[in-house]
């Protein structure tokens, strides 16, 4: 699809549609402690397993979509922990970047001929300078970077996670810190690959390579510029203590499992920490291993274990390799026969070819009363008008009459036809 319908769908619409329609059953989500249980827990396993899949893309449209389920599912884990103001702040906080990371990546296909592999990128900073500039802006919001637009919410989530002191909640905090660890590191692969490292495709990217006219870099402006100011001026109207945004309950959290006080005053330091230090040691580590041990990452994806790990997380845990092969497969043959016996078969033979085989019998028939024979010609005249006649009376003695004129005629014809023939 257009880059720009991408940024539309996975930035505010269609994709968090669903995210959106949690919230606002909040009531209802509130007093089942194991929907929140679900919740919190999908969210987690979707952070975690999107951004891995993420990892081991090549296309740098894809690595971006599965961002954005990685970030789905930390809105899903908010939900869980009936953070529903946190969820919408995240929600609202990710149509920026994650906008302004379809339109940059937009922009990079541009200057490349509408090539989508990271293999084939490389030095481009030279060249899309603006870019550049954007995609990075937009990368630090995504990995919650301080002060950035998306540090405000997705740390947020991380920190009400924990706060809540359950085994549950601790250990999506766990899981959540190292999906935030992979959403780092393909976020460095993205800007490395597409940027910083050798240019790697043919010189023709590189001689037409330049930057969008100014309706293709506004909006990178435009969108850059929230993704570093919005989450700082806007995050007291979404989750300050005493803010009267959903005063008209729009949201509604339960006053048992609001847990804002907690998560702002009695989670310790280093697990508010914690995330950022494993952002900025995991950035630094994805950065130095590629630029000076190329050959040992070379070398372990050529091997025999690189070989089927790459594969096995490139294939996304093998999970559409089982759900073609006994899903799809199942019910495309389930639908083969069902095509089969009712679309060309009893729906046929009622519908159009059914009729059609009726109407030649019919025309047969019509056509075996072409006699040659005058008389028989009036027969089915007179045949015809008293049966015509006959639909319209109702008056019992009209129908008696009839009753014996026709009879009488279908007699005079018969001995007629019989006294011609003789």
């Amino acid at each position: 699809m257009p880059t720009p319908v991408s940024a539309l769908i996975h930035a505010a619409t269609m994709v968090t549609a669903g995210v959106y329609l949690l919230i606002r059953s909040s009531p209802l989500i509130e007093y089942s402690s194991t929907v929140l249980l679900i919740c919190l827990w999908l969210g987690a396993i979707t952070t975690v397993f999107s951004s891995l899949i993420g990892l081991f893309q090549q296309d740098i449209k894809k690595i971006i979509a599965y961002s954005t389920m990685s970030q789905l599912g930390m809105m899903v884990i908010a939900i869980g922990l009936s953070s529903y103001n946190i969820a919408i702040f995240h929600l609202v906080n990710h149509a920026f970047y994650k906008g302004l990371l379809f339109l940059g990546a937009g922009a990079v296909i541009h200057a490349v001929a509408d090539n989508q592999d990271l293999r084939r990128y490389g030095g481009l900073i030279s060249f899309l300078p603006l870019t550049y500039t954007v995609i990075l802006i937009a990368s630090l919001s995504l990995v919650a970077f301080p002060f950035m637009t998306g540090f405000y919410s997705k740390d947020f989530i991380l920190e009400s996670a924990f706060g809540q002191y359950h085994f549950s909640s601790v250990s999506v905090y766990v899981i959540a810190t190292i999906g935030a660890i992979f959403t780092t590191l393909y976020s460095v692969k993205v800007i490395y690959l597409t940027f910083i490292a050798n240019p790697n495709g043919p010189v023709q990217y590189y001689k037409n390579a330049h930057e969008g006219d100014i309706f293709l870099s506004l909006p990178l402006v435009i969108l850059a510029i929230f993704s570093i100011y919005f989450g700082y001026l806007t995050k007291d109207i979404f989750i300050g203590l005493g803010s009267g945004f959903f005063i008209d309950n729009s949201i509604f959290i339960h006053p048992m499992h609001e847990i804002l006080i907690d998560t702002e005053f009695a989670v310790p330091t280093i697990f508010k920490l914690l995330p950022f230090i494993f952002t900025i040691s995991f950035s630094v580590l994805a950065i130095i291993y590629p630029e000076f041990m190329p050959n040992s990452v070379t070398n372990f994806k050529l091997s025999s274990i690189g070989y089927y790990i790459f594969g096995f997380f490139n294939q996304r845990f093998l999970v559409e390799y089982f759900y073609n092969k006994y899903i799809v497969n199942s019910i495309l043959n389930i639908g083969g026969q069902t095509t089969k016996i009712l679309d060309k078969g009893s729906i046929e033979l009622i519908g159009p070819y059914g009729i059609g085989l009726s109407l030649q019998k019919v025309s047969k028939t019509i056509s075996s009363l072409h006699t040659g024979i005058v008389t028989d010609y009036a027969l089915y005249i007179l045949l015809a008008i008293c049966f015509y006649i006959s639909i319209f009376t109702f008056v019992s003695i009209f129908n008696d009459i009839i009753n014996v004129i026709t009879l009488s005629s279908v007699l005079v014809l018969l001995g007629t036809k019989y006294y011609v023939k003789n």
